[in-house]
Parts: structure tokens; sequence; C-alpha cells
């Protein structure tokens, strides 16, 4: 959730900007995504920050608007934290495991979570660093508190839900010097210690992100990959135009498998909206979230084919390893999908993503397919372990007394920083095994 101005006419123009674009909106018909894949948005509120001068979106409203623009799924996230997204007391008792009233075989509304006190942009006494959670599958809601984000995460997991870090867009490529509202400051340490199910680009979305999720894929880890508009508080957009594609295994779409796909990798990401697709297959079946095993090294093949329901002009990027490999120009549109296909060698473990890029950075990317050589993980750059340890260090230093961010700790910063140091030697070890296969 990210503060944003607003306006009290909200509710409305939001309901007729969906009668008017309902023409020319994908639906159920000349949709991008193959058969088994569902569009959704996992990151959409009723309400936007203390102050927003505008009265909450029903959520009858909101799943009227995804079945004009055709999504399959909606996460509707109840503030568990500082009340920024307001309305806490009568929202968090609809967060009860079952689809909203309305639902339907192809479209479903979902009551969840999203827990967060932010450092800034707020005016509430209690803040924390760790970020924002977004939580999806939980049959129970409440309030709660913590220093940092682990015991949050952990109380998730024991209610069944997965768990990620939202707003990855608000890393640069360095290592965090200041917090702004929502700064996902804990990812590399939950990652690291096998807690997060999921990263997350909202709002606009940027390259920053994907730099931080090749850059845990170089060192060996499989964090999911999603997008979501964070709607109402990017109100410049309305719901959909960030989702996320999850392929549902048999092609039953049902929340549980759509969420869970989401934690297994199992998607493609669009920044613009419900207009094209990317379907990145290797050695002709294996996609975003499989794993393909060599006993030596070897070649796979690959091909990216590149859909989209009007002409569209672009690049299509194959990127292993952190690296872009290959590339193709054209246009994709109705009845025209551009494709590239190449094939490439992996002598050890390594992983293959598309994207789509434009002037404006990747508009879909599709997460990880991973190649497994000799059963050996992957260790294909020390030099993000190493940027992960510095990254820790800093972590540590500005939380340490006398440190900038102490002051957002109370009891719990001997046990936060237990963890920071546990996840730098995680990163350590990675390093030094980087450098003995390079």
């Amino acid at each position: 959730m990210r503060t944003k101005q607003s306006v009290s006419l909200l509710p409305c123009l939001l309901l007729i900007a969906g009668i008017l674009l309902a023409g020319t909106s994908p639906g159920s018909e000349g949709i991008p995504e193959p058969p088994g894949w569902y569009a959704g948005d996992p990151h959409v509120h009723v309400d936007c920050g203390v102050g927003s001068g505008h009265e909450p979106v029903a959520a009858s409203q909101l799943l009227t608007e995804m079945k004009v623009r055709g999504l399959a799924v909606v996460s509707l996230l109840a503030d568990m934290g500082n009340g920024e997204v307001r309305f806490a007391e009568k929202d968090l008792p609809k967060v009860n495991g079952t689809d909203f009233p309305g639902s339907d075989a192809r479209h479903i509304l979902r009551w969840d979570a999203e827990w967060h006190f932010d450092p800034r942009g707020v005016t509430f006494e209690q803040k924390v660093i760790g970020g924002h959670l977004i939580i999806l599958g939980l049959k129970r809601a409440s309030r709660m508190y913590a220093d940092y984000t682990h015991p949050i995460i952990e109380w998730a997991k024991r209610e069944g839900a997965i768990v990620g870090f939202a707003h990855m867009q608000y890393l640069g490529e360095g290592i965090p010097e200041e917090l702004n509202c929502c700064l996902p400051l804990e990812y590399p340490v939950e990652t690291a210690l096998g807690t997060i199910d999921f990263l997350m680009e909202d709002v606009d979305g940027n390259e920053p992100a994907m730099l931080a999720y090749y850059r845990l894929l170089n060192c060996g880890f499989r964090p999911g990959l999603a997008a979501g508009t964070d709607f109402p508080c990017n109100f410049r957009k309305p719901i959909g135009s960030l989702l996320t594609y999850v392929r549902v295994p048999q092609g039953q779409l049902n929340y549980r498998g759509w969420i869970e796909g989401i934690a297994r990798g199992r998607t493609v990401v669009s920044r613009n909206g419900h207009e094209e697709f990317l379907d990145l297959r290797v050695n002709d079946a294996a996609g975003p979230g499989d794993e393909i095993r060599l006993d030596s090294g070897g070649t796979v093949r690959v091909n990216v084919g590149w859909s989209a329901v009007k002409n569209l002009s672009g690049t299509i990027e194959l990127v292993c390893n952190g690296t872009v490999v290959a590339r193709q120009e054209g246009t994709a549109g109705p009845g025209s999908r551009l494709e590239l296909t190449t094939t490439r060698n992996f002598a050890r473990s390594g992983w293959l993503c598309a994207r789509r890029m434009d002037a404006n950075g990747h508009q879909t990317h599709t997460a990880a397919v991973f190649v497994t050589v000799g059963q050996t993980p992957v260790r294909t750059s020390a030099g993000d372990a190493e940027f992960f340890v510095r990254y820790i260090d800093s972590l540590i230093r500005k939380t340490s007394p006398g440190g900038e961010w102490n002051q957002y700790f109370g009891q719990d910063l001997a046990t936060a920083q237990g963890r920071y140091r546990k996840a730098r030697e995680v990163f350590q070890k990675i390093a030094a095994e980087a450098r003995r296969t390079s």
C-alpha cells in the first residue's frame, strides 16, 4: 500500500470507466494467455490512506470491474497493520477463506490481507522498517504488531498462507541508504532463510525490481514472481493494469491453486494490463516454475512466443543467469505471434527467463525455468552473493544502537539482528561456493 491523493468520485468513475472500456478490454474471448493460465491482480484494496479524501470502493464494484477486464482473480487486501488502509475493523472479519459472494467459476474475488507499519508517509506512532507483506490464503486476520517481519510471516505460515514482499520497485540498484514508505528491506534476509514465497512489483514496476529477482536466482533461490496494481493507492490506473498470469494445475481455476501457482513461480507478470503474454517453453514442455534436470552439461531448446490482443512493437529478450543471450525485434497482434527460437548450453546449473521490452523497460516478464546440472545448486554469481552480504552488513549497522534505523526497534532488536546474521552467513557460503565453481 502506498499513500496517494485521490478523489471522492473514484467509486463512480471506476464503474463508468469499466463500462466505457467494455468493448475494447480483453474478456473471455481475445485474451492473450493460453488455456490453463489465468490473469489476476493480487494487490487491491477498497481504500487508500488516511486523508485520501474518498469513500471506499465497494467490493461488489471491484467484482464488476474485474469481469469487465477479463480478470480471473482479484485479492482484496484488508490491513493487518497500522491502518493506513482504513476500515480495518470492518474489513478484517471479511477475511474468512471463502470467495466473495458473486464470484463464479471464471471470476474469483477473495478477501486477504496486507501487513505493514510504515516508517514514513503516515503519522502513526508505531513504525517498522521491514517492508509490506502480502498474505494470501488466510482463513482469518486481525491486527498485530511486531518490530520486524518474521513474526508476522511465521504466524501467516501457521495459518496456511503464502507470503511475499510487495513494492520491490522501490529498491534501487544499490544498497538502500534511505527509507521510504514501503521499502522491502528484509527481503534478502527472509528469502535466504526460506520463509518468503514470492516477490511483487506493483504501482508502476521497474527494472530494479527485476534486478533484485535476478540476484536471488543467481544465488540459487527460487522465489515466486508477482505483480499487482496496489489500487486505489495507485489511483492513476485501474485494477489489472499490472497483473499476474498464473498457470494452474490441470487448468481448473480455484483461488488456492492460483496463489500456490504464484508461490511455485508458475507466473508471467505484465505491466501492460491484460493485453499481452509471453509463452516461454524449454525443451518444448517446461515453463516458468519448472525444472529441467541434466545428468551432465548439455543444450536445451528454447522458444518464446509473444502474443497480444492489439498490434504492439517491441523486443523479446531471453535472459540466462541475469544476462541477455538472445533477442528478437518485431510486432505481435491479433493472429500474429512473434517467436524467438534458440538453444542454450548449460555446463552448470542456471536459469532462464523471457521478457518483452520497449523504451520503458520490461512490459511482460516470465518467472524462471531452472536447469539443474548434476543435482548441483545454482551458483552463477559470487558478486551477487557478496552484494547481499554488504546489504545485510548495512542493515545491521543502521539498526544497531546509534544507527539511524535503531529507533524502529523496541525489545526485538537482538532477535531480528540474529536473523540478519544467519542470512549473512548463508550468502557468505554461497559466495564461497560460487567462487570455487566459477
